[in-house]
Parts: structure tokens; sequence; C-alpha cells
């Protein structure tokens, strides 16, 4: 196999010498999402009754595919 990732870059314990292409700009602070709690907690209970309700979806399918393949399995014997 062949590396093509170029020559690796190490930094010391005095920091980067430089700037390269992943870094970010200096003095780059990311955005701070500020998601109220009551925002947070609707979101989170609208995850919830969605997870529940394709959890149950899911049951009901794998039942009904699991009670015709036995009954295809009962009509052949």
């Amino acid at each position: 196999m062949v590396y093509l990732g170029g020559p690796r870059r190490r930094r010391g314990a005095g920091g980067a010498k430089g700037i390269y292409l992943h870094d970010p700009p200096p003095g780059y602070r990311p955005p701070r999402r500020r998601v109220p709690l009551k925002v947070r907690r609707r979101q989170a209970r609208e995850d919830y009754a969605l997870m529940r309700f394709t959890t149950l979806l899911l049951v009901a399918i794998v039942g009904a595919l699991l009670v015709m393949l036995s009954m295809i399995i009962a009509q052949h014997l």
C-alpha cells in the first residue's frame, strides 16, 4: 500500500509555529447554541414519541411478516 497523506507535522510543547490548512483562524470562536430548556424538553418529547411510534410500527410489521410466513409454511405441509 502507498501512503498518500504527505509529510506529518509535529507540534512540540511550544505549540504551533504557523497556521495550517485545518486550523481555525486566529480568534475564531465556534458559535454556541443557546436553546432554552423548554424547547429542549419539547424536542425530547417529540423524539421520544417518534421513536415509540416507529418501534411499534416495526414490531407490527415484523409480526405480520411472521404470521404470513407461518401461514405459507403451514399450507405447504
